[in-house]
């Protein structure tokens, strides 16, 4: 685990957990993990706005979250999950991370996000094979979320879509995706003079050599969780995905 090891990071453990909140999910998980291993895809947790990342590809919605499980299981069956941390400020909400482990021993990173109304659904999962780390990435991306609050704050979103997101990254938010310069349009609320951020990494996980996963709370008045989901295409590490409730 390497948790708030970021040069500079601030550490804020200010977020709420709800027991309650914990079971249900957990009980969640495990009863569509068996469901799983019978019939690959079937039962999902999800909703039809629901985004799966897989590595780098974005899933939206059941048929295409349905289709990418199939692919994941097809040679390898998810024999367990075990839960490595939760991150809840509000009922309602939670981020959970775990670790899916196959019959062949490979192991998933996972951060599910997940949202009750009449009940709870996962309306985001990010799954990505865990393997030996040989390089240090925290001052590249430690630099990169530094510039997204700089941009931010300096009413400039463009800035952000334009030099801390991958060309193909992508903003995922309440069922749809903004890519590219999209992203910019997405974040014109930015651009109101009174606006302001400031972002907290709560937990920043190294999944490979090409992956990291940030879990943290942003402030802007008021408080949320967000997800970050960090790639590494070719020498340089961007901004892959941006997800919050």
């Amino acid at each position: 685990m390497i948790l708030l090891s970021l040069i500079g990071l601030k550490v804020n453990k200010a977020y709420s957990q709800d027991q309650n909140s914990r079971t249900a999910t957990y009980k969640l998980q495990q009863t569509w993990l068996k469901t799983l291993q019978k019939q690959p895809g079937s039962e999902l947790p999800y909703t039809e706005i629901s985004g799966l990342i897989v590595n780098e590809t974005l899933h939206i919605g059941k048929p295409s979250i349905k289709a990418a499980w199939n692919e994941l299981t097809g040679s390898d069956q998810i024999i367990k999950y075990d839960t490595l941390a939760y991150f809840q400020l509000y009922p309602g909400q939670l981020f959970v991370h775990g670790i899916y482990t196959t019959d062949k021993g490979t192991a998933f990173h996972s951060i599910i996000g997940w949202k009750k109304s009449e009940s709870w659904v996962k309306v985001f999962e990010a799954i990505a094979p865990k393997s030996g780390v040989t390089e240090n990435s925290k001052t590249e991306i430690g630099l990169l979320r530094s510039s997204w609050e700089l941009y931010s704050n300096q009413h400039r979103p463009e800035l952000i879509a334009k030099n801390v997101f991958a060309g193909e990254g992508r903003y995922f938010y309440k069922g749809v995706e903004y890519v590219g310069m999209q992203i910019a349009d997405a974040y014109g609320y930015m651009k109101n003079d009174s606006y302001s951020i400031d972002l907290t990494p709560q937990k920043i996980i190294q999944v490979n050599n090409q992956i990291v996963y940030e879990v943290g709370m942003y402030d802007t008045g008021g408080q949320g969780l967000y997800f970050l989901l960090w790639f590494k295409k070719g020498e340089e590490w961007k901004l892959w995905l941006d997800f919050n409730f």
